[in-house]
């Protein structure tokens, strides 16, 4: 399994991520409902689990994944509540978030089958080692566009999975407290076009 291949050359935990138009059929995966996308990422190293974004626990991430009740507004009036920011400046930053294109309704973390990405929460060592490798294979820079909000499920899961390029993140307030990543890590996605070039 690529995740087992990555984690062998990076020494560290890798979850895969699938995005399904249709609930998949694993009888390993657990479906869990209210949890945070970020928060489930760590518990998909112990057990797979299925999300379905209608239930998904973050109003950022039910922006990204494009579930039915997202309310952009919402998310603007927060923003300028909670960071004391003007609605300008609101709708710039929520205007760069990408957004999971296509009918999908439901993420497999660490299912059956080939995924679409695979994300860790690596030491910033373990990722100059990645793009070290990126480098030589590639014979390019990585580009990477940072951003405070809604960082592992639009910065890092939803972007990977669009553009088809590495993408990295140093979280959110929200990811650094539910998914307990700590002050010496950061988030990183490899899409599946990539897997190749690493191991």
């Amino acid at each position: 399994m690529v995740r087992w291949k990555l984690a062998d050359r990076f020494r560290s935990h890798w979850v895969k991520v699938k995005f399904y138009k249709e609930e998949p059929k694993d009888k390993l995966a657990k479906r869990v409902s209210g949890m945070r996308f970020c928060e489930a990422v760590v518990r998909a190293v112990i057990t797979p689990i299925i999300l379905d974004k209608e239930d998904i626990a973050c109003p950022g991430a039910n922006y990204v994944f494009g579930s039915k009740g997202s309310d952009r507004m919402e998310i603007i009036r927060n923003w300028q509540e909670k960071r004391k920011v003007s609605q300008h400046i609101a709708e710039s930053i929520l205007a760069k978030i990408p957004v999971l294109k296509g009918p999908f309704r439901y993420i497999g973390l660490n299912t059956d089958g080939e995924p679409d990405l695979a994300i860790s929460y690596l030491p910033p060592e373990e990722v100059m080692h990645i793009l070290k490798v990126y480098h030589e294979k590639r014979g390019k820079n990585l580009d990477v566009s940072l951003s405070s909000v809604m960082s592992i499920c639009g910065s890092v899961a939803v972007k990977t999975f669009e553009t088809g390029e590495i993408n990295i993140s140093f979280g959110c307030e929200d990811s650094r407290k539910y998914a307990d990543i700590g002050r010496n890590r950061l988030a990183i996605g490899i899409p599946s076009q990539l897997f190749e070039i690493f191991i």
